[in-house]
């Protein structure tokens, strides 16, 4: 036997043996199903889901059907490409695969966008993807220049002489969603310096409960586990001031993380193209 078929052998009898736990286990298999992205090489990611069985296969057997018919009728993509295109059509709900809005924060400087004289190293630096990374400043153009006739927004964030996100305030207790997205879109991953998962809460670096402000400067992107794990006794985070070479001329904010050992960490923001 092969072994698939010796895998099929032990659950068949697990089930047999257990059918109560089985049924428990599976139950709770559902209530962990999900969806991701990932990023993967030449701009492209992976979009992947946990599904129950059923579902599953019914959803693959639906991209099946539609790429047999597809070729049946002389589509000249080839089967794999068809069935990906039909996924993006269904779950965006648009007509082709490459009609939808754009749902990205994509960070690109005006001098790439316009491609200026003068600015030719420059304007050839790739653009950023939240979420996903650097891409190539020739796609960044192409999809900006996608996004009017779709629907989409175009926000101007400007940069202070050093290439970083300047501040914005508020004297909210939690951040607005304007500032939120903007402190995201400065950090782009989680800011301590050893982590780099995707940004889920956005925390006070000085408590707000000690006279924190609610603003860009007193605020920073963390992953969930970074953030919980700061509230423990014995982690410390505060802001320092970080002189800057004469060419960048003036100072900069950064973030100090003690650790319970002792250790000191300098927390940097990551670098906007």
């Amino acid at each position: 036997m092969g072994t698939r078929r010796l895998v099929h052998l032990a659950r068949a009898e697990t089930y047999r043996r257990d059918p109560a736990a089985s049924v428990a286990r599976l139950a709770y298999a559902s209530s962990q199903r999900f969806v991701t992205v990932r990023p993967a090489p030449d701009c492209m990611v992976r979009l992947t889901a946990l599904l129950p069985v059923a579902q599953g296969v019914a959803a693959f057997a639906a991209l099946t059907r539609a790429a047999d018919t597809a070729h049946a009728t002389g589509d000249p993509r080839t089967r794999a490409q068809i069935m990906a295109d039909e996924l993006v059509v269904r779950i965006t709900g648009q007509t082709t695969p490459d009609a939808i809005p754009l749902a990205l924060h994509l960070i690109l400087p005006a001098e790439v966008l316009l491609n200026r004289r003068g600015y030719r190293s420059r304007a050839e630096r790739p653009g950023v993807i939240l979420g996903h990374g650097p891409i190539p400043a020739d796609l960044a153009r192409d999809l900006v220049s996608a996004a009017p006739p779709l629907r989409s927004w175009i926000k101007r964030l400007y940069q202070a002489p050093t290439g970083r996100l300047v501040a914005m305030e508020s004297r909210h207790r939690l951040f607005p969603k304007g500032l939120a997205e903007f402190i995201t879109l400065r950090d782009q991953i989680c800011r301590t310096p050893y982590c780099d998962a995707p940004i889920r809460h956005i925390d006070h670096i000085q408590p707000k409960a000690d006279g924190g402000p609610t603003s860009a400067a007193n605020g920073q992107g963390l992953c969930e586990r970074c953030n919980h794990a700061k509230e423990a006794p014995g982690w410390t985070t505060r802001t320092m001031v970080r002189e800057l070479d004469e060419a960048d001329a003036g100072r900069e904010e950064e973030v100090l993380l003690i650790t319970p050992t002792g250790h000191r960490y300098e927390a940097t923001v990551a670098e906007n193209v």
